[in-house]
C-alpha cells in the first residue's frame, strides 16, 4: 500500500511538472486599439469598421478616431505598454486564465503615477472596450482583444 502511494505521488509530481510549464510558456496575442471618441462631427475612422457597431451600441459619441493600434505578444505576467496622448501610458498584463477567460491587469499612468487600475476577464478570442480619461473635448477608449495560443 505504501509503495502504491509513493508511485501515485511520483506520477502526480511528474504530471504537474510537465503541465505547469506549458501554461507558463503560453503566448497571449493582445491587440490594443486607442480610440478618441467625441461628439460633434460624424467621422468614423475606417480602421474601426470591425468594431464600430459595438462602440456605437455602448457609447453615445458620434466621432471615433483610431489613434494607435498596437499588437503585443505577451507571456502570462508580462507587462505590455502602450503610449497614450497626454503623457500617459497604458499597461496591460495577462495574469492568468479563469476557465476560457484571460484575466488582464490594466493600469493607466501619468507622470509615472497610477491614475487608473482595474482587471477584466476577457473571453479567449474576443474583445472588450473600456472608457478612459478625458482628452481633447472627448475621451479615450481602449479596445483590448486577447487570444491565447
Amino acid at each position: 500500500m505504501v509503495r502504491l502511494f509513493k508511485i501515485l505521488i511520483t506520477i502526480t509530481g511528474i504530471f504537474c511538472f510537465l503541465v505547469q510549464p506549458a501554461f507558463g510558456n503560453s503566448q497571449v496575442l493582445t491587440d490594443v486599439k486607442v480610440i478618441h471618441a467625441s461628439t460633434g462631427s460624424q467621422h468614423v475612422d475606417p480602421g474601426l469598421n470591425p468594431i464600430i457597431s459595438e462602440l456605437q451600441s455602448v457609447f453615445k459619441y458620434t466621432a471615433y478616431r483610431l489613434l494607435n493600434d498596437q499588437q503585443l505578444n505577451l507571456r502570462f505576467n508580462q507587462k505590455g505598454r502602450v503610449t497614450l496622448p497626454g503623457e500617459r501610458t497604458l499597461t496591460v498584463m495577462p495574469s492568468d486564465m479563469d476557465g476560457k477567460r484571460i484575466r488582464y491587469q490594466i493600469e493607466i499612468q501619468k507622470n509615472n503615477q497610477p491614475i487608473f487600475q482595474t482587471q477584466v476577464l476577457l473571453r479567449n478570442n474576443s474583445s472588450i472596450t473600456i472608457g478612459g480619461p478625458q482628452f481633447n473635448n472627448g475621451v479615450l477608449l481602449f479596445n483590448i482583444s486577447g487570444s491565447v495560443h
